[in-house]
């Protein structure tokens, strides 16, 4: 199976990910390529809709972290939204996210977007 990602900038500067499929050892550079790109522009916050990633190995828990490194340098923040129960074991698991940045719902995630920046 394969990885599809779609990428937006909902808010200036905040980007969207949406992966679909499998993140792996076939796969990862994909998603590396386009963390890459998006870092092509100031970034002030990603946010990845894994809803339709079926799958996640240590290989796509590797680019996952260093994302989180390329946002914390950045002072930015990276929020999970819906993640499927499987994805969300393996991020426990791996104790690769803190609990604040998964979110059930692009809503929570916004949410959490507007306080940081009234809080700034």
């Amino acid at each position: 199976m394969s990885l599809k990602i779609k990428s937006s900038e909902e808010r200036p500067q905040c980007f969207v990910l949406k992966l679909e499929g499998r993140l792996d050892t076939e796969t990862h550079q994909q998603f590396a390529s386009m963390v890459d790109m998006v870092f092509g522009t100031p970034v002030k916050a990603v946010t990845l809709d894994v809803a339709e990633l079926d799958y996640m190995s240590s290989m796509g828990l590797r680019v996952l972290m260093q994302l989180m490194k390329r946002l914390k340098a950045q002072g930015a923040p990276l929020l999970v939204i819906h993640p499927k129960d499987s994805i969300k074991a393996v991020l426990e698991i791996a104790n690769v996210l803190p609990s604040m940045s998964l979110f059930a719902s692009v809503a929570e995630a916004d949410a959490y977007l507007d306080n940081i920046q009234k809080n700034a």
